[in-house]
């Protein structure tokens, strides 16, 4: 009992300061667009397998990109997993101007946990997206006067901050040997703040500048739901193929406007966003506790996602992932052949449109499992080195590092002991 207090406490803990604490995990310039960088669910153990999950089953994290996934536990278990994430981004311009910026905070939340022997649930706490940029642009206007041609200079600043994340409960049941149904009800809020700011220098020295202050304040609810069929294919071979699906959701909130030269708020109900239909599939090959082997495909109906109340203004979002994981030998007393190594691939399209190209992305994953107390627990590192955009078509291209670092705790909570 003493161990179970312990354990609530300190998920109660870790969940009341993610929540306190989230904000920005980028400084990228492209999360001035649409609701930010998008944010992937991803468990530690994912992250260094380029986000594969939809077709994973693991009995020892918690993946929350498949609901369906939850069952995969024994009536025995509780297991909880939190996770931070750092970023290193470097930004080059067509003209080979280079900036760089480091963000860190931590990220995610969840709880894994049976509650009978055909049912499973989680709860946890993750982001759906990041947003935060600052960055200048100079510019010129030339006048006409009485006296001639006047140049008066001017300076915009741009700044953005916020996000939306994600708070979910979620169900898992078998369905026979070999099937396996879950759901997941999202509570999406956050706030999403732009600000943009313009000063004029005059020719003698005076100036004047407007200041354009909006905010999208979110919070809605959605429902993911999940599939996975497991089999063996022959002894201590497995195969498993996993789908997920959402609706197209209306956001409810509001956007407002606040704006400097005439002193007055424009409110706007938040019903004009949306986030996409979302259709997945994935499958995953594994070879008892030593090999497994997987690939996911993502599609995201954003151009027909309202986004200020028009539907063309984003483009639809295509991803594939590809990852494997190692581990020489589970059992071993090495603790060196213990260890998993992962390796994975991401490519995505992206959502934005900018002038008239996509903003695709591409990446690839490292990383290793540490195992912990006798295995059942685990230390997840990852590292993700991607690039976002490109200076061809007029782009700010962002190269980055990702740095992933997530505890999974996998205890005996619901045996009774014969002696205390």
């Amino acid at each position: 009992m003493k161990t179970t207090s312990k354990i609530l406490l300190t998920v109660a803990t870790l969940l009341s300061v993610i929540c306190v604490n989230a904000q920005n995990n980028t400084n990228s310039p492209y999360t001035r667009f649409g609701l930010g960088e998008l944010a992937d669910y991803g468990s530690g153990r994912s992250k260094g397998m380029g986000g594969v999950s939809i077709g994973v089953r693991n009995n020892r994290g918690v993946n929350a990109a498949n609901p369906a996934s939850y069952t995969c536990i024994d009536s025995l278990s509780f297991i909880f997993e939190f996770g931070a994430m750092g970023k290193e981004s470097i930004f080059t311009d067509a003209n080979n101007n280079r900036d760089n910026d480091f963000n860190a905070n931590l990220e995610f939340l969840t709880l894994r946990f049976p509650i009978g022997r055909w049912f499973s649930a989680s709860v946890g706490f993750i982001p759906y997206s990041y947003v935060g940029y600052s960055f200048p642009a100079n510019g010129q206007i030339i006048t006409t006067g009485t006296t001639g041609n006047d140049t008066i200079s001017y300076e915009r600043a741009y700044n953005g901050s916020g996000g939306l994340n994600q708070l979910y409960g979620g169900l898992a049941a078998k369905i026979g040997k070999h099937v396996s149904l879950g759901i997941n009800a999202y509570y999406l809020f956050g706030t999403i703040q732009n600000t943009r700011q313009v000063t004029f220098d005059a020719t003698y020295g005076s100036f004047y500048s407007t200041l354009q202050d909006s905010k999208l304040k979110i919070n809605d609810f959605n429902i993911r739901y999940g599939l996975q069929y497991y089999t063996p294919i022959k002894q201590k071979h497995f195969l498993t193929v996993g789908a997920i699906f959402e609706m197209k959701n209306r956001l409810g909130g509001k956007y407002s406007v606040e704006t400097s030269t005439v002193d007055t708020i424009a409110e706007h109900n938040g019903s004009k966003f949306e986030t996409p239909i979302t259709i997945g599939g994935g499958v995953s090959y594994s070879y008892t506790n030593k090999l497994t082997v997987g690939a996911d495909v993502l599609y995201q109906g954003w151009s027909d996602a309202k986004y200020f109340g028009v539907s063309d203004s984003l483009t639809d979002r295509t991803k594939v992932s590809i990852g494997a994981e190692y581990t020489p030998d589970f059992f071993a007393k090495n603790y060196f052949k213990r260890i998993s190594y992962r390796l994975g691939a991401t490519v995505s399209t992206g959502y934005l449109d900018i002038k008239g190209a996509t903003i695709a992305n591409y990446g690839i994953t490292f990383g290793l499992g540490l195992p912990a107390r006798g295995g059942r627990s685990a230390i997840n590192i990852g590292v993700e080195y991607g690039r976002l955009g490109n200076n061809s078509y007029g782009q700010i291209r962002e190269d980055y590092f990702k740095f992933s670092l997530s505890a999974s705790f996998n205890e005996i909570w619901f045996f009774k002991r014969r002696f205390e």
